[in-house]
């Protein structure tokens, strides 16, 4: 899920889905080392196109201090 996170984060554009541990993205990268982000809802999909737009079930934060 951390690099869903960051991919989301980021805005690099892909199609993104997870469910409970499972997860499956087509595109976006690999997360740098440093960054601390995740998704905490259970299961969610995303799309996120170029010219910065994203449809996405996940209204929540990437924060992992919640």
């Amino acid at each position: 899920r951390y690099a869903i996170a960051y991919s989301m984060d980021t805005l690099i554009s892909g199609l993104y889905v997870w469910l409970g541990a499972l997860s499956f993205r087509i595109g976006g990268v690999a997360p740098e080392e440093n960054y601390p982000g995740t998704i905490h809802g259970f299961s969610g999909l995303a799309l996120v196109l170029p010219g910065y737009r994203i449809y996405s079930t996940y209204q929540g934060s990437y924060d992992p201090l919640l």
